[in-house]
């Protein structure tokens, strides 16, 4: 995989684009087949901002049209009709300049896309509004962090019946900022409470409390009215070259498919990632030695270590079977299963398999001897099966 010419220097942008791409393609389908008459897309930081091509396929804009047409071919294929409605936000004049041109043209008619410019947290009741009853899916990427993420200024949002969000949180402006006593309320505007940090706690301490913080918080406002439990996850963005965290990709939903889609979405980034990572590294060799190095590896870059990642599901799992005689592991097992852990569905996959193998654990419903990947097939209750563990 080569990273496309527009991408190169802005290699964060890619892993974060595509994502989208192939979130917002599954999530209209499966929201499309589920009987909802409208749609809805709301960008809150159109842009275009740094756009490297003319089309702005390398934008949220042209990437979220492309995709919300390819959903209104496929389902019209299937005699489903839905109706697609984008909302397009920009504070920026000349970016809105050239938004509202690119939303002006006739390709993109099969949706009703329209535009408004201004500060997003000054629109919200405008927002709203337009949203009506209709399901709304939120994408919100600010440049920064403060004022524009916090639970409080996404409560009008959250409160909407039917949404789900994928947020930037820019976690490493606010990791710096944390450590400045002059940033403390900002800090806490930003996750919804007082954050207590000591100095010695890890790089993955730190982020987990941020986090933790934050969902936690976004939950409580967003679980109002929802007859679903609402549900998190999130994806790290690095920055390209190294193993610090640039900023999460948190999504929240109240429906549990939604957990599995996107974390299965999440899991071919991490792909991406690496080849991004690694095309980035040699890049930086070539300028400094003059030539690539076409047979080294550095382990130093490695995002995850999927053995560790099985080890710890193995242990997850042991501890879920060993609390009851048995577990059903329908959808919203599955999806607790990887919101709780923060691991993704393959781990699980090769966790169940090795425990099978060592006879430690049994599935009572179904004969899997001739499964390879898909040990567990979480699906609707009538459909699920049970795992037990082993005595």
């Amino acid at each position: 995989m080569a990273i496309p010419e527009h991408y190169i220097g802005r290699e964060q942008a890619l892993v974060k684009h595509t994502i989208l791409k192939d979130y917002i393609l599954r999530l209209f389908m499966i929201i499309g087949q589920s009987g909802e008459a409208t749609v809805n897309f709301v960008d809150c930081f159109a842009g275009p901002w740094c756009e490297g091509d003319a089309d702005l396929k390398d934008t949220s804009i042209g990437i979220s049209i492309n995709e919300i047409n390819k959903a209104i071919n496929t389902l019209k294929k299937n005699n489903k009709s839905i109706k697609f409605r984008a909302l397009y936000i920009e504070k920026d004049e000349e970016a809105f300049k050239k938004l509202n041109a690119f939303i002006s043209k006739s390709s993109h008619l099969q949706l009703d896309a329209s535009c408004i410019q201004g500060d997003y947290t000054q629109k919200i009741d405008e927002i709203v509004s337009w949203a009506g009853d209709y399901f709304t899916f939120f994408f919100i990427d600010p440049k920064g962090w403060k004022d524009v993420v916090s639970p409080d200024v996404l409560r009008p949002l959250l409160q909407i019946k039917k949404s789900e969000f994928l947020i930037n949180l820019m976690y490493d402006f606010a990791n710096r900022a944390a450590s400045m006593s002059k940033h403390a309320e900002d800090i806490e505007s930003l996750v919804g409470e007082k954050i207590h940090l000591t100095g010695e706690e890890t790089s993955d301490i730190r982020q987990d409390i941020f986090l933790s913080a934050y969902c936690k918080n976004i939950k409580s406002i967003y679980q109002t009215d929802k007859a679903n439990k609402v549900r998190s996850s999130y994806l790290p963005i690095y920055r390209p070259g190294s193993q610090k965290v640039l900023y999460f990709l948190v999504y929240f939903t109240p429906h549990p498919t939604g957990i599995k889609t996107f974390k299965e979405t999440s899991e071919k980034m991490l792909y991406v990632q690496r080849v991004t990572q690694q095309e980035v590294r040699l890049k930086k060799q070539e300028e400094q030695r003059g030539t690539g190095d076409l047979f080294g590896c550095d382990e130093s870059l490695e995002l995850t270590s999927e053995k560790n990642n099985k080890y710890q599901a193995k242990n997850y799992l042991e501890d879920k079977l060993s609390d009851a005689e048995d577990i059903l592991i329908d959808i919203d097992c599955w999806a607790d299963f990887l919101e709780e852990s923060g691991l993704y569905p393959t781990d699980f996959q090769l966790a169940i398999k090795e425990l099978y193998q060592q006879g430690s654990v049994v599935n009572i419903d179904s004969d899997v001897s001739r499964r390879r990947t898909q040990f567990i097939q979480p699906k609707w209750k009538s459909k699920s099966e049970r795992w037990k563990k082993i005595k």
